[in-house]
């Protein structure tokens, strides 16, 4: 998809959060209960499967993210996930240390009472980062 003169501040993905059918069933069937609304057999308020669940979840996902994002390190700035567990976030350290990415940040959002958050990681160093920036703007 990222061809060779292409160059981007920022990926966005808003990845599959369940590790198989069963347990985006589970998921759904508990946001519907938490709601009031009983049992409903929509999954997750409309996702299709593919958006729903990814063979080892998100974890797995997002590894397989980082692990493609080194072949575009100087194309992107910025490479990001959204992270549906606060647990997954060591897991996901682990992996951005064993890729060298040069940094990495978890931004937290917060909507009433709900939080979220989505990691975010660059290859290139601060100095590099800057001249990205510089070199897009001309």
């Amino acid at each position: 998809m990222i061809k060779p003169v292409d160059a981007f501040h920022v990926t966005m993905c808003n990845p599959p959060f369940h590790a198989s059918i069963d347990q985006a069933n589970k998921g759904t069937q508990r946001k519907w209960a938490n709601l009031g609304k009983g049992h409903s057999k929509n999954l997750n308020f409309g996702g299709q499967d593919a958006e729903l669940w990814y063979p080892g979840g998100e974890i797995k996902f997002i590894a397989l993210m980082v692990e493609q994002s080194i072949e575009f390190a100087y194309q992107c700035l910025w490479f990001t996930s959204l992270v549906s567990k606060k647990d997954n976030l060591q897991p996901l350290y682990r992996i951005l240390g064993k890729a060298r990415v040069a940094d990495f940040k978890v931004v937290e959002m917060a909507q009433g009472q709900k939080t979220s958050r989505f990691i975010a990681w660059t290859y290139m160093k601060k100095k590099q980062r800057a001249l990205f920036v510089n070199r897009a703007k001309t």
